[in-house]
């Protein structure tokens, strides 16, 4: 990403510098965006509460650009938070600290992405054999 990028993306998330640590992520940082692509920002609530964290995200909406898709970092699915932690950049906060939050991410994910997996079809063909079969017991 280029440094006038990301300095214009610093300047329309000011009002959450020193509020909350922001990452960016998606297609920004995969540097695959097109004219039409909103820019992901993850912000880190640091907290578990999942009601706090609903109406902290009720309450950022419209602050920044509708460009901005702006999320509480804590309410996304554990997948999502994966994806978003093996790419990411920094915004606000620092990056160490942030990095040594996310170490528990990767640490729940280490401890059950095997069930993730294993739920899983291994392709398309065996996922419509499995609907044919439930149309043959139902």
């Amino acid at each position: 990403m280029k440094s006038r990028d990301l300095n214009r993306i610093k300047i329309d998330l000011e009002p959450f510098k020193g509020k909350f640590d922001c990452v960016l992520f998606g297609s920004i940082v995969e540097g695959s965006t097109r004219p039409s692509s909103d820019i992901d920002v993850a912000l880190l609530s640091y907290g578990k509460e999942k009601k706090k964290n609903q109406k902290l995200q009720m309450e950022i909406l419209g602050i920044v650009p509708l460009k901005y898709d702006v999320r509480v970092f804590e309410l996304f699915p554990i997948t999502i938070k994966m994806s978003i932690i093996k790419n990411y950049e920094v915004i606000f906060g620092n990056p160490l600290e942030i990095s040594e939050y996310f170490y528990k991410y990767r640490k729940e994910w280490d401890d059950i992405k095997h069930r993730i997996f294993s739920n899983q079809f291994s392709d398309y063909l065996e996922r419509l054999k499995l609907m044919k079969n439930l149309d043959k017991i139902m």
